[in-house]
């Protein structure tokens, strides 16, 4: 059984996808939103960076800014502001450093950027942004709430080391969850479990919790479709601890 940790929404779409593959999981959220009631001034003038669905849900939410210029981590990220009648999508990347390249150009690195963040941010964007001395500017336009404990199913599949696997699309969440293991004194050796990760970030994270070598598998692309890719080629393992 493979453990889904993502935000509910999110969660239940990938749940959906591997069921049909066969694959047992279970959701746990570790991890949830909360939208600032902030004022925020668009402006022409100003290239804003979106690199979360949880920021194109804030900007679907105020009105007569479909023309702001919009740059993009994710393809998944981008098909949302689209569905919402975001037009001026300037650039779309797949992760963070593809976005960096892209910002550092010549042509690019004049721009004065507004980082439209949660209240956790990729701290690794931010120190790049400042050493290439690239303008920006920061808004919080949501929280990042984090759980504080375990479903009770998780918790008694996890002691019955029924959950053989955890999927982590950030750091946070996996941080979240080894946290909760060490409140629950569940020992990560009696859990004999792999974890599929959306991003070579997210592994180097995880390594600080001393983890069995081989025991993290990275998706090839930090895409949905990538991650569901890679669940299923290692379903036998998945689906042995039911």
């Amino acid at each position: 059984m493979i453990l889904i940790t993502r935000p509910i929404d999110d969660a239940v779409e990938l749940q959906q996808e591997l069921k049909k593959k066969k694959i047992l999981s279970l959701i746990d959220p570790l991890t949830s939103f909360k939208f600032q009631n902030r004022k925020i001034k668009f402006s022409d003038a100003h290239v804003y960076i979106c690199a979360s669905q949880r920021c194109v849900d804030v900007l679907a939410r105020i009105k007569n800014i479909n023309n702001i210029s919009i740059i993009v981590v994710g393809k998944k990220v981008a098909k949302r502001l689209k569905e919402n009648n975001f037009k001026n999508i300037l650039f779309i990347s797949h992760d963070t450093q593809q976005l960096m390249k892209w910002m550092r150009k010549k042509e690019n690195r004049q721009n004065n950027y507004v980082y439209l963040s949660g209240s956790i941010v990729n701290q690794i964007f931010v120190s790049e942004l400042k050493k290439y001395k690239i303008s920006f500017k920061r808004k919080v336009i949501y929280e990042t709430i984090l759980k504080k404990s375990f479903n009770r199913k998780t918790i008694k599949f996890l002691k019955q080391n029924k959950i053989n696997s955890v999927v982590f699309y950030s750091k946070t969440s996996a941080d979240v969850y080894f946290k909760l293991l060490k409140k629950y004194k569940i020992s990560l050796s009696t859990l004999d479990q792999i974890y599929f990760v959306l991003s070579a970030r997210i592994s180097e994270n995880c390594k600080k919790y001393k983890l069995e070598q081989g025991v993290i598998k990275i998706s090839p692309k930090p895409e949905q479709s990538s991650m569901i890719s890679l669940i299923i080629a290692n379903k036998h393992l998945i689906n042995n601890g039911k």
